[in-house]
């Protein structure tokens, strides 16, 4: 009987070789920040969708009907950041003045519902949308997302992520600005 042959050293390293890819792609996607990514549609007009009313089912809604300047809020009930900014959208409606359109991403429509008539709706209309249509001509990166529009009806910007006071006050000045 012949003794075991040795395992290549290579093979003996393979174990320590995926620790340190696993590892490397860990800290990669902790350090990423979405809102530094290149957007396809910045300066571009907002892209054409419609879809059902999260207020009232039949009537279909329709982006090329938003007036600017305006924000777009991608957002769902159960999304806490989007939980978290709501009060801040609200001022933006009320004391600012800008209109804000939201879509309800992939979502409960009565849970929504019953979000907004609690805690204030600062929406001029919501678009359900239960099927997640919206994803891919918005790119919906992650929830909460807001474009910015300009009186043109062009995005000139946009942040992933929960809306604060100096964001807001960044995406305002991008979307007033004359192009």
């Amino acid at each position: 009987m012949m003794p075991p042959k040795p395992l290549p050293r290579l093979l003996l390293a393979l174990p320590l070789l995926l620790s340190a890819v696993l590892a490397l792609l860990y800290w990669r996607g902790l350090t990423f920040d979405a809102n530094t990514s290149p957007n396809r549609l910045l300066g571009k007009a907002v892209p054409a969708l419609a879809l059902p009313s999260l207020h009232d089912g039949g009537k279909l809604l329709q982006t090329g009907a938003i007036q600017g300047p305006a924000l777009i809020n991608i957002w769902a009930a159960w999304c806490g950041a989007c939980r978290n900014e709501h009060p801040l959208l609200l001022k933006i409606a009320k004391q600012d003045g800008i209109a804000i359109y939201g879509v309800d991403y992939q979502d409960d429509a009565e849970l929504a519902k019953d979000w907004l008539r609690q805690q204030g709706n600062p929406f001029v209309w919501v678009m359900f949308d239960g099927a997640t249509a919206a994803g891919l001509p918005l790119d919906v990166f992650s929830l909460p997302q807001t474009y910015a529009i300009d009186a043109n009806g062009v995005i000139r910007g946009r942040h992933i992520g929960e809306l604060n006071e100096t964001v807001w006050q960044t995406l305002r000045a991008a979307m007033l600005a004359k192009p």
